[in-house]
């Protein structure tokens, strides 16, 4: 490997690091474990009812995690889930009014905070650099497959 290829990907790690720490001290600075601050952030982000499901699978945490989160937010008030209508087992993970002023202070100027970030870019800016993204998990899944079988 050239030594310019691994520099860049040493840079790429430290950067997803840096915005892991980022969103890390956001969570602890609202009183959050990692995984409530993303359950939060998915509710509050959605336009749809989400289910623990939904929650898992769409933002790759073990369902088990995300169930410790969701009972950590439900103890708290800010969180219930609610049966949906003819299955069993599934339930809508909702904000309770608590849970709705929650997310009011706190991950809702998350969210504008990261819109106005990213509307700092160009709009082609912004389609390069996920098309880039994109592209550079798929090589990496495709790369790092057989490490995995």
């Amino acid at each position: 490997m050239s030594n310019n290829a691994k520099a860049q990907i040493d840079k790429i790690n430290r950067l997803y690091k840096q915005q892991g720490n980022l969103y890390h001290n956001l969570a602890v600075h609202f009183g959050l474990s990692d995984t409530a601050f993303w359950v939060l952030y998915a509710i509050c982000s959605s336009k749809e009812p989400v289910t623990q499901y939904d929650l898992a699978n769409g933002w790759f945490f073990p369902k088990q995690t995300v169930n410790s989160a969701i009972t950590g937010l439900e103890k708290t008030g800010i969180l219930s889930l609610v049966p949906l209508v003819g299955i069993r087992k599934s339930k809508n993970v909702i904000l309770t009014e608590t849970g709705n002023k929650f997310c009011a202070g706190t991950l809702i100027p998350v969210l504008n905070a990261e819109k106005r970030a990213i509307l700092r870019f160009t709009k082609e800016e912004r389609e390069a650099f996920l098309l880039f993204m994109e592209k550079q998990l798929v090589f990496l899944k495709e790369e790092t497959k057989r490490l995995l079988e």
